[in-house]
């Protein structure tokens, strides 16, 4: 006879999303029934950080999201190592792989994303590898060997990992990019200048506008395969990693009734169209304020907000609307760089945009600001005040009068910003920086470094 569980709450993935989710959840209601379903075989991990396991630094016990015991405090049957096959909303059901099924009262959808793959003539004849998951990082170990030549498709910021890892283990990177210039969906055009130097200083050979037209077996540079680019160019290389960005996994909705475009479609509490079913992590999408449109944004920070905010619905309570807000921080071979808002637009329409620069450090600091509200900030070089304009644009604190003097320490910008932080601010300016939430998922921010051994600083 099949098993069935049921359940007052169910939580299918167990990612950034779900552990936020199951802690705001128990912070109302400590007693209902919960499971959560891990679709992997291993313990709940930070996916930011396998980039250590492939380079040695940490082990998996050491990228744990919550250890065991953290589930068993809190009553959660945590199921690991049978995904979820079928999802059933009208019947408040959810088949698993092994054939057990799971009744619900209340749902929240957290699955994330998965790699997406271009359209590459040839892929099936060549080594192609990915860097998402544990089981990506025991495959690609193998052709890590010094000497080894490898071609990334890719430099966004999963590949700015990979190829980071791969130089510290002696890999020579060829790394392209379909679009104009790295790490084109955060970075506008001065600061991904400033971004791909410092991978050609630290021996990356970057080639922008460039797409792989095939792959195949064949001798290119000594090499024992060969990718042929739209130009005509060809590239030797051993091994090819895919890093050409993230898709929400929407593999379960399949006649489930929820409404999908790019990714799960949730209003500002997480709920979707279907009663009791929220959504929250890397496989929504949801209203953006600086631009009006629906965006997906795959990063841990937003999926933690959402996860809060489904959490607390889930249980019965309240929160504030969800406003999202937009964040990155990484390291290029030791160069720190922030991102927030809608910082990759070169000339956003209707905005002033604010630079300083001082390309001998180098730093570069941007501030874009509209109708009064910034809505996009850039610190390459200099982080340490990204925090306090997190918390304006944040907070849509006006700014117009003082945008200019604010990327200076003038008295102007101190004087408001003190004002606006008194409490926190007496004495030494101390400007928290943004991303305050790094340590309660057991990452610290040198983890963001992405290439920490800088050939040239």
């Amino acid at each position: 006879m099949v098993e069935t569980l049921r359940t007052k709450y169910a939580i299918i993935g167990a990612g950034t999303a779900g552990i936020a989710a199951t802690e705001a959840l128990r912070g109302i209601d400590p007693q209902g029934d919960l499971v959560m379903i891990n679709g992997e075989s291993v313990a709940p991990y930070c996916r930011p950080l396998i980039v250590e396991l492939l380079t040695g630094e940490r082990t998996p016990d050491q990228i744990l999201l919550r250890e065991q015991e953290w589930f068993a405090d809190r009553r959660v049957t945590l199921l690991s190592g049978d995904p979820v096959v079928g999802l059933e909303p009208e019947r408040n059901r959810i088949t698993l792989g092994s054939g057990r099924t799971v009744r619900w009262e209340k749902l929240l959808i957290a699955t994330g994303a998965q790699p997406a793959r271009p359209p590459i003539t040839g892929l099936s004849s060549v080594p192609v590898l990915s860097l998402s998951c544990q089981e990506d990082v025991a495959k690609l170990r193998p052709f890590c060997r010094p000497g080894a030549k490898a071609l990334l498709v890719g430099i966004g910021l999963i590949g700015l990992q990979a190829m980071s890892a791969l130089e510290e283990l002696g890999v020579t990177v060829v790394a392209i990019e379909a679009r104009s210039r790295v790490l084109p969906m955060i970075l506008d055009t001065e600061a991904a200048s400033l971004a791909q130097d410092r991978l050609e200083k630290n021996a990356i050979d970057v080639r922008v506008s460039t797409k792989l037209k095939s792959v195949s077996c064949g001798a290119g540079d000594g090499r024992g395969y060969v990718a042929e680019t739209e130009a005509g160019e060809e590239i030797g290389f051993d091994f090819l990693v895919l890093a050409t960005g993230m898709q929400p996994d929407l593999s379960l909705l399949n006649g489930a009734g929820i409404m999908s475009e790019r990714g799960i479609i949730v209003n500002e509490r997480m709920a979707t169209n279907v009663a009791d079913v929220y959504a929250a992590g890397d496989v929504t999408q949801y209203h953006n304020w600086i631009d009006g449109r629906a965006e997906v944004h795959a990063h841990w920070v937003n999926a933690s907000h959402q996860g809060r905010i489904a959490g607390v619905h889930l249980a019965g309570g309240q929160t504030e609307p969800y406003a999202p807000l937009f964040l990155n921080s990484l390291r290029v071979f030791g160069l720190p760089i922030i991102t927030m808002g809608a910082s990759r637009v070169d000339n956003p329409k209707g905005a002033d945009v604010h630079v300083a620069r001082n390309l001998s450090r180098p730093t570069y600091t941007r501030l874009v600001v509209r109708q009064g509200k910034l809505i996009a900030a850039t610190f390459v070089g200099d982080v340490e005040r990204a925090g306090v304009f997190q918390h304006l644009m944040r907070e849509q604190v006006e700014v117009a009068g003082v945008a200019a003097s604010l990327l200076s320490h003038d008295r102007t910008a101190v004087e408001f910003l003190r004002e606006m932080h008194q409490e926190s601010i007496e004495g030494e300016v101390d400007w928290p920086r943004s991303m305050d939430l790094i340590q309660r998922y057991r990452k610290d921010h040198g983890h963001t470094r992405w290439g920490r051994k800088a050939k040239h600083e």
